[in-house]
């Protein structure tokens, strides 16, 4: 008593004792977990100190803690509390490690992208217990939460301490608890494959290195100790895939007399798989292969159990395909489907036969054990490290191509997708480069991307050596902390002391994208169009890429709100005539420019250049281009094409996707992963002419058009949504006026029935629904034959909700405006037999531009105009004539023209007047951000306005803020009002708000009586700070719609 008395007198007299003179806690500040920091880095201007979390249940979410003295400092630890949130409840299960600085990471083979300078880098996660820090170096811990799958969503406060003797510092923290919860590891859509280190495989490193690192025997009490601290975390980090080499498992308790007869034991097996079964990690099983690839002195061996001299059972390797060896797995294969049928897991056993084949007898040695396999598994499931294509291939059930492997063969390998087997990806040493990879020294966000590399190409999983591969060849441990590394043999590194594994910055990754993975598969369950978007935004394929942490954080949390909000997908309407520029395309391969009003590709020696459009993606779509081929390559001449893809699963993709291309010939042709599904010639084509080439898609059917002409229509299930590329092969091309209309008018590329029409001379029932609004040459629009009334109507496919029909007149010179109807009345029907009408007009005076025909909103698949007193044409007689006809629904402001008071115009980074409108809620640097105005001085009004394109029906209108992460609704206005107008001049306050506080990423929403309005505008009177000395106004987007009264919510603000 006295021991501890004085003990607890010690301490008290301790803490009580005056700090040194000017001592100072050490400087803080915080940053995301999947962007590195360094030892030699100082406090950026601006940095955080606070910690905000986003996280879906069943999800756990991490940031960094610097801390950099100015001089040594003891004792310097970080301390925790609970997180409180809503009612009371609480988040616990809470860690912190400190960051381990590795003095010798070096560059892997081949060289790649790396992130700092020189040979230290932090990566393994260790104990934070008090240790001393010099001064001017930067220490990172890595504080983590985990939200268990009851949690009640909200928010949850609470704090961290970097704790030393020269002072405390509180780090506030606040993670925000979605909806959303994520399945449990054994129960996840991903199959995460860590090539882990335990018992057989190579019989080398993989049986030694667990006993080298951790002084323990195979199989003995403390190497079990082993095998159940990585089943729990591979429960944690959500690897749900079981590598354990079956056969090995089986020496310890299999016998085999001496002539010949086997009684295979089981109870190793069963050990281990329960052991990751009862952490929760099993869901698959994957068993390393079981072959021995050829070398120039033998060929192919099969590794089996053999009785050794002394009567025990050892593996020896025979040659494959010998009787021997065939003999061996013909009774090895049927005793694992026995065993594997008893415990309920035979489909969900992946079998191996190669590693990284490169021959063409390997292949032929794997084709062989996997003939006699499906003997006795007659629905097998088979994969393979694959390094190269080989022909044939190995009869795999599931393809696991290396990254720059599947980049350079999309077509191929998504063509056997859909013809059934299974895609994973793979990683290894390889690939090098800017490819994705988990590298030390590579950016750690690009460790984070694999996962959702795998969903985009809709893969299943993914093979990842290796995991804990602690080995050298010298037979004694390796440093696994201080000696030359690159990340390549282990993601984890052992904790000795404890039995159990240090994890890393890249595994904590790795998990990120995991998780990335089960949201993004979630989110495209209902929206898919967004989903592929957001992914698009930080993906263009697989060494284009955006490398920020900061980034995938803010798409993490946009997909966890889109989740949360409900409601239909969004669309992403876009046009762009290259006058700005190209900033908003992404290219791989080719010689890209902006030139004369165009933008042009003139490298003529490959054949899969393409430029895709970055951060949008699309379902149904109607999509059109402008292209000119000006020069072609001489192998392949006038055949040699350019086009667009649609629905690609990388923008930049031209084999994946639906690739509708021109040739030179004249020849027009559907390709989906480089096989034709259709062609036809256009027959007005001469070589080196002006195409406009559109394709509209809509379901499974694409029909595709060179100008108003309809040329051939083909039909194919597989790519429903996805990205759109510019492409060419073989050629010189210039590109202009891209149009993408994702089924904002419906109309275009509808069905078309008249009364009557003319189809000649540019005039054509389907060039009044072609997408062009005024005429031409190529494209007049339609007219009716000579008589007193007319009719024309549309089907659209499909029921859509619409509230408005534009009339386009003809636009040619002084012929503007002819043939438009005086009276017309214009109805809409859901069935094509009972009709509404919802316009009656007479006495229409000759137009000049559109006439807006307004009207509740409300269900409709045809449209019908019929015109009761028809005007007359240039040459005297009387017709109806439209340049085109249009329909809209939903949000009134999508795609429209766009003025403000000031803005600031940086393409590069996304802020755009167009922006506002192009359907893009969620914010993305580098993509589209939305509007900004410039930055003013304090008390100057600002304000943005959206022009309908003509009188509307209008109730709701939805401002969104900015909602790139930390800077969500920055630069939303304090007080504003929303008005409207019907002529730009006259206007009419929807709401007049002050004091508004920042909003989050849901929209500020207004609902009203209906009115009619042509123009939406907002004027911000008082704004926010800037940070840059002004104020700023800025939105993300403005939707305006007309909702039928029982859709319709009180306004909110």
């Amino acid at each position: 008593m006295r021991k501890s008395a004085a003990l607890l007198s010690g301490v008290l007299l301790a803490a009580l004792l005056p700090l040194p003179a000017n001592a100072e806690p050490p400087p803080i500040w915080t940053r995301d977990s999947s962007d590195r920091l360094f030892p030699y880095e100082t406090r950026p201007a601006g940095a955080s100190s606070t910690i905000d979390l986003y996280a879906a249940r069943n999800e756990t979410e991490a940031a960094q803690i610097a801390v950099r003295p100015t001089a040594d400092v003891q004792n310097v630890s970080v301390a925790t509390t609970p997180l409180t949130g809503p009612d009371g409840a609480t988040l616990t299960d809470i860690s912190v490690r400190r960051e381990y600085l590795h003095p010798n990471v070096v560059d892997a083979y081949g060289g790649i992208e790396t992130d700092g300078t020189g040979s230290k880098y932090y990566d393994a996660l260790v104990e934070n217990t008090p240790r001393t820090l010099a001064a001017n170096v930067t220490q990172p811990y890595f504080y983590s939460v985990h939200v268990p799958t009851g949690a009640k969503p909200g928010v949850y406060t609470g704090s961290a301490t970097v704790k030393s003797d020269a002072g405390n510092t509180t780090v506030p923290i606040r993670v925000t608890v979605y909806p959303a919860t994520l399945p449990p590891t054994d129960q996840s859509n991903f199959k995460m494959d860590n090539w882990t280190t335990s018992a057989g495989w190579d019989y080398d490193g993989t049986i030694k290195a667990i006993p080298l690192q951790y002084g323990v025997k195979m199989y003995d009490v403390n190497w079990w100790r082993v095998i159940e601290a990585m089943a729990k975390n591979h429960a944690r980090h959500r690897n749900n895939v079981v590598f354990a080499d079956f056969q090995a498992l089986l020496i310890p308790n299999t016998t085999i007399d001496a002539a010949g007869n086997y009684t295979f034991g089981w109870d190793t097996f069963d050990r281990f798989l329960k052991i990751y079964k009862d952490a929760g990690a099993l869901q698959w099983i994957h068993t390393p292969h079981l072959l021995n690839g050829s070398t120039d002195s033998r060929g192919s061996e099969v590794e089996t159990l053999q009785r050794a001299a002394d009567g025990s059972t050892h593996m020896v390797t025979l040659p494959s395909g010998s009787p021997e060896a065939t003999a061996y797995l013909n009774k090895v294969f049927p005793a694992l489907k026995q065993h594997l049928d008893q415990l309920g897991l035979t489909n969900r056993f992946y079998m191996s036969a190669n590693d990284e084949t490169m021959k063409s007898v390997d292949t032929d040695a794997a084709n062989w054990m996997y003939a006699i396999y499906r003997k006795y598994f007659p629905k097998p499931l088979l994969n393979e490290a694959t390094y190269h294509i080989m022909n044939p291939p190995a009869t795999v059930t599931a393809d696991t191509p290396i990254v720059d492997l599947y980049e350079n063969n999309v077509g191929y390998f998504q063509t056997r997708k859909q013809n059934g087997t299974e895609l994973w990806m793979y990683n290894s040493g390889q690939p090098g480069g800017t490819y994705l990879n988990r590298l030390i020294k590579m950016y750690l966000n690009k460790t984070r991307l694999i996962p959702l590399l795998a969903w985009k190409a809709g893969a299943t999983g993914y093979l990842h050596w290796g995991w804990n591969y602690w080995y050298d060849g010298t037979n004694t441990p390796i440093d696994t902390f201080d000696s030359a590394q690159t990340g390549d043999y282990f993601l984890i590194r052992p904790n000795k002391a404890a039995y159990d594994i240090y994890d890393s910055l890249r595994s904590e990754a790795q998990t990120d994208g995991i998780e990335d993975y089960e949201l993004f598969t979630q989110l495209a369950a209902t929206k898919p169009v967004l989903a592929k978007a957001l992914a698009n935004s930080l993906l263009m394929n697989s060494f284009t890429v955006d490398k920020s942490g900061v980034a995938s954080d803010t798409v993490h949390r946009q997909v966890l709100d889109a989740l949360a909000a409900g409601g239909n997908d969004q669309a992403y309407p876009y046009a762009d005539d290259f006058s700005g520029g190209s900033q908003a395309w992404q290219s791989k391969g080719g010689n890209w420019s902006v030139s004369g009003g165009a933008l042009t590709q003139t490298d003529t020696s490959r054949w899969d250049i393409v430029s895709g459009l970055k951060g949008r993606a699309y379902g149904d779509v109607s999509a059109s281009v402008d292209l000119q081929i000006r020069g072609v390559n001489a192998d392949g001449g006038d055949t040699n094409w350019a086009g667009i893809v649609i629905r690609n699963l990388n923008p930049t993709d031209f084999d994946s996707g639906y690739l509708i291309a021109q040739r030179n010939n004249g020849e027009v042709f559907v390709y989906r992963n480089g096989t034709a599904l259709g062609k036809a010639q256009n027959p007005s084509y001469t070589a080196g002419q002006v195409t406009r080439l559109r394709v509209v898609a809509r379901g499974t059917k694409l029909t595709v058009y060179a100008g108003p002409k309809q040329l051939l229509t083909v039909s194919d299930p597989n790519y429903t949504a996805g990205g759109i590329g510019l492409a060419s092969g073989g050629v010189n091309v210039a590109f202009d006026n891209v149009r993408i209309n994702p089924d904002v008018n419906p109309a275009e590329g509808s069905k078309v029935t008249t009364s009557s029409s003319y189809e000649q001379d540019g005039w054509g029932a389907q060039a009044a629904v072609d997408g062009q609004r005024t005429s031409d040459a190529a494209s007049m629009g339609w007219t009716s034959d000579v008589g007193t009334t007319a009719q024309f109507d549309l089907d659209l496919g499909q029921v859509r909700s619409i509230g408005r029909v534009d009339l386009y007149p003809r636009t040619d010179g002084s012929n503007t405006g002819a043939g438009f109807p005086i009276d017309y009345k214009v109805e809409v029907s859901t069935n094509g037999s009972a009709w509404t009408t919802v316009a009656n007009r007479t006495n229409q005076t000759r137009p000049s531009g559109v006439q807006t025909v307004p009207f509740a909103t409300r269900d409709a698949r045809y449209v019908r105009v019929t015109g009761t007193k028809l005007s007359q044409d240039p040459a005297g007689a009387s017709r109806m004539q439209f340049a085109e006809v249009e329909a809209t629904g939903g949000n009134l402001a999508a795609g429209r023209p766009v003025t403000a008071s000031t803005s600031s115009e940086y393409p590069n980074e996304g802020w755009l007047r167009s922006n506002l409108t192009d359907g893009a809620r969620q914010s993305r640097l580098w993509n589209s951000m939305g509007w900004t105005s410039e930055s003013v001085p304090a008390g100057s009004p600002q304000s943005v306005r959206i022009d309908l394109g003509g009188p509307s029906l209008v109730n709701r209108i939805d401002l969104y803020g900015r909602t790139d992460g930390a800077s969500t609704g920055q630069g939303f206005p304090i007080d504003y009002t929303v008005e409207t107008s019907t002529d730009g001049t006259t206007w009419t306050p929807v709401a007049s708000v002050t004091g508004a506080p920042q909003p989050g990423a849901g929209p500020v929403t207004y609902t009203f009586a209906d009115r009619t309005a042509r123009y939406v505008q907002v004027r911000g009177t008082q704004l926010r700070p800037d940070g840059e000395g002004g104020y700023r106004m800025q939105l993300a987007e403005v939707e305006v719609r007309q909702q039928p009264a029982n859709l319709r919510r009180h306004r909110r603000h």
